[in-house]
């Protein structure tokens, strides 16, 4: 399992991309309740990875930062997910 998932906040990133097409920045970081610095850290890190894509554009004259999850961002949140289930089920699976 790829590292890039095992920090609780690029797990909670990526969760919350998760159940939509893209977030901004703003929603994603009121929703998450982090602040700016750890979000544009955690976020590069899940995009360095290839899990996550950043799109800049413009609102008028104000510029805004969109995150989606790419394909590979989702199979491995559902391998991690899988694996924390596998976890949970503990024993009683075996």
């Amino acid at each position: 399992m790829d590292d890039a998932v095992h920090s609780p906040v690029r797990l909670t990133i990526m969760c919350a991309l998760a159940s939509v097409d893209s977030a901004d920045y703003q929603t994603l970081k009121d929703a998450l309740d982090v602040s700016y610095a750890l979000l544009s850290k955690h976020a590069a890190i899940l995009e360095d990875a290839g899990y996550l894509v950043s799109e800049k554009t413009f609102r008028g004259k104000t510029p805004q930062t969109h995150f989606r999850l790419t394909r590979a961002g989702r199979a491995a949140l559902a391998a991690h997910l899988e694996a924390l289930d596998e976890i949970v089920r503990g024993l009683a699976s075996t």
